[in-house]
């Protein structure tokens, strides 16, 4: 990246006071080359339409994500305000149709992201169906199939499989309707109702768990393999907890499993040792393959307990080892997803906006993971709208997220090794390429490391997060100097 061109970035946005925003003319300045082969941070374009995504497409690339997470592709209600959680209430997987679009803008989305080499992720929500029409356990229900009818090529453009002249779900295909009161029974998490408060009968669950009985498998099964022959490429299991991970399994043909990232969301409060890892994630990572993944709530949560005042940064230096990290082939990890700040009960996991800075250097310099980056395009007004004032709109295009992913896709297939872990302060090194330094703590932090057989000497290191003057090693040891409450992403020179 030129130099000259980041001090023309003058306007400061919110990631905290870190983020930057970046013009389309300035994005394609920064990053005039196409991303790398090993490009693979996601941008989950959480509730962007699939229009928006077809026309940032090229900014998309440019700024090296791999691949986009998208709205899930189905028929989800309409209204006037579009909530959020809209798009979490199926009411037909054949077609697409829901605030963000339909199959035709799904397809060109799809297209014009494959022109620019990044992948479509799809948000797959199969465990249940939409809490409507007084708690019908009928979908989609006689006025859809009406209208289906009335306007045939309309519909038909928005197929992607099945007969639209019948039904897709009927109440023998469901679960008994009983909300679920104790998430520390598993059989009632997959069994029963995702339920509000008060009388709220909840969002119907679909019969998954009854052996040779496959009409709800069988949907979702060619559901799945719809998107994939559109040119999905990767899905997200919504709701992965909810269902066995037997019926997951069966849905995701073997084909598709090892020609696309599958990963699951299965919210979690830790790691190794911990109750709902014990209950849900680890049945799910031992008894599915290796191309079945997760997000990696457990790293997630050792992240803001670390950050956390008068809990050591030192704690997250191993953090496989001491069984709060997913295997790194398995694990996606996150600083925040949609559920966090949407959801009462995960708000918890909201980080202070310079420890949520950190914390992205942190994911993006270690090796281990697929790192995704979280972009709200919530328009809508809260409470069920966007939400703590816009404060996760336009992080995908922010200054310094830019700056971390390309520190990311440079660093890819070179090894990782900490060299200093303390009550404040993490460095490691990236092979001897890339190093990265960072202090939790408001004063500055001195760390002096060994380099024998290390680093490359006499040679200019640029820090990517800073317009600072290049760093040179030349000598046994190095002492680097860390500003309070900062972090430092060095690469070496090209020769």
């Amino acid at each position: 990246m030129v130099a000259s061109s980041f001090l023309a970035i003058t306007m400061l946005r919110k990631l905290g006071a870190f983020c930057l925003g970046v013009t389309s003319l300035l994005l394609t300045l920064l990053l005039s080359t196409p991303p790398p082969a090993s490009a693979d941070v996601i941008l989950h374009a959480f509730d962007w339409s699939y229009a928006t995504v077809a026309e940032r497409a090229p900014d998309i690339a440019a700024a090296g994500y791999g691949a986009v997470l998208v709205t899930p592709p189905l028929k989800s209600p309409i209204t006037r305000r579009c909530r959020w959680y809209q798009r979490y209430q199926p009411q037909d997987f054949r077609v697409i149709s829901n605030c963000d679009g339909d199959k035709e803008s799904f397809v060109a989305m799809i297209d014009a992201l494959t022109e620019v080499g990044v992948l479509t992720y799809a948000d797959v929500v199969v465990n249940h169906m939409a809490n409507e029409r007084n708690a019908s356990t009928t979908f989609p229900g006689a006025s859809a199939l009406a209208e289906y009818g009335d306007d045939l090529d309309y519909w038909e453009q928005q197929r992607l499989y099945g007969d639209l002249d019948e039904g897709l779900f009927s109440p023998q295909d469901f679960h008994a309707p009983n909300c679920i009161r104790n998430y520390g029974n598993r059989l009632e998490v997959i069994k029963g109702r995702i339920c509000g408060g008060g009388n709220d009968p909840g969002l119907p669950d679909l019969r998954d768990t009854v052996p040779d009985d496959n009409w709800v498998l069988n949907q979702r099964r060619q559901y799945v393999r719809a998107l994939y022959e559109l040119g999905v490429r990767g899905f997200r299991l919504d709701a992965a907890k909810h269902m066995p991970n037997g019926a997951i399994r069966y849905f995701i043909p073997d084909d598709i499993a090892k020609r696309t990232q599958i990963f699951a969301e299965i919210i979690t409060t830790g790691g190794v040792g911990d109750n709902e890892y014990n209950l849900f994630l680890e049945p799910y990572l031992r008894e599915l393959p290796v191309e079945f993944d997760a997000y990696d709530f457990p790293l997630l949560n050792a992240i803001k307990q670390a950050f956390s005042l008068g809990q050591p940064l030192s704690d997250i230096a191993q953090p496989y080892e001491t069984g709060n990290a997913l295997e790194s082939q398995r694990a996606v990890t996150v600083v925040t997803t949609h559920d966090i700040p949407y959801n009462d009960g995960f708000r918890y996991l909201i980080m202070d906006p310079t420890d949520e800075d950190l914390a992205y250097a942190y994911i993006m310099g270690r090796d281990g993971g697929t790192p995704m980056v979280f972009d709200d395009g919530t328009t809508a007004e809260p409470p069920f709208g966007q939400i703590d004032n816009g404060r996760w709109q336009g992080v995908w295009t922010c200054d310094r997220i830019l700056r971390m992913i390309r520190f990311h896709n440079q660093m890819q297939g070179t090894s990782m090794e900490v060299l200093h872990a303390d009550q404040c302060s993490l460095l490691w090194r990236r092979g001897e390429e890339g190093i990265v330094a960072i202090n939790k703590c408001g004063e500055p932090h001195t760390i002096t490391v060994d380099t024998q057989f290390k680093f490359k000497w006499h040679h200019p290191y640029q820090d990517v997060l800073s317009d600072d003057s290049s760093m040179e090693i030349s000598g046994p040891e190095h002492t680097f100097q860390v500003p309070g409450r900062s972090a430092q992403m060095w690469i070496a020179a090209e020769p």
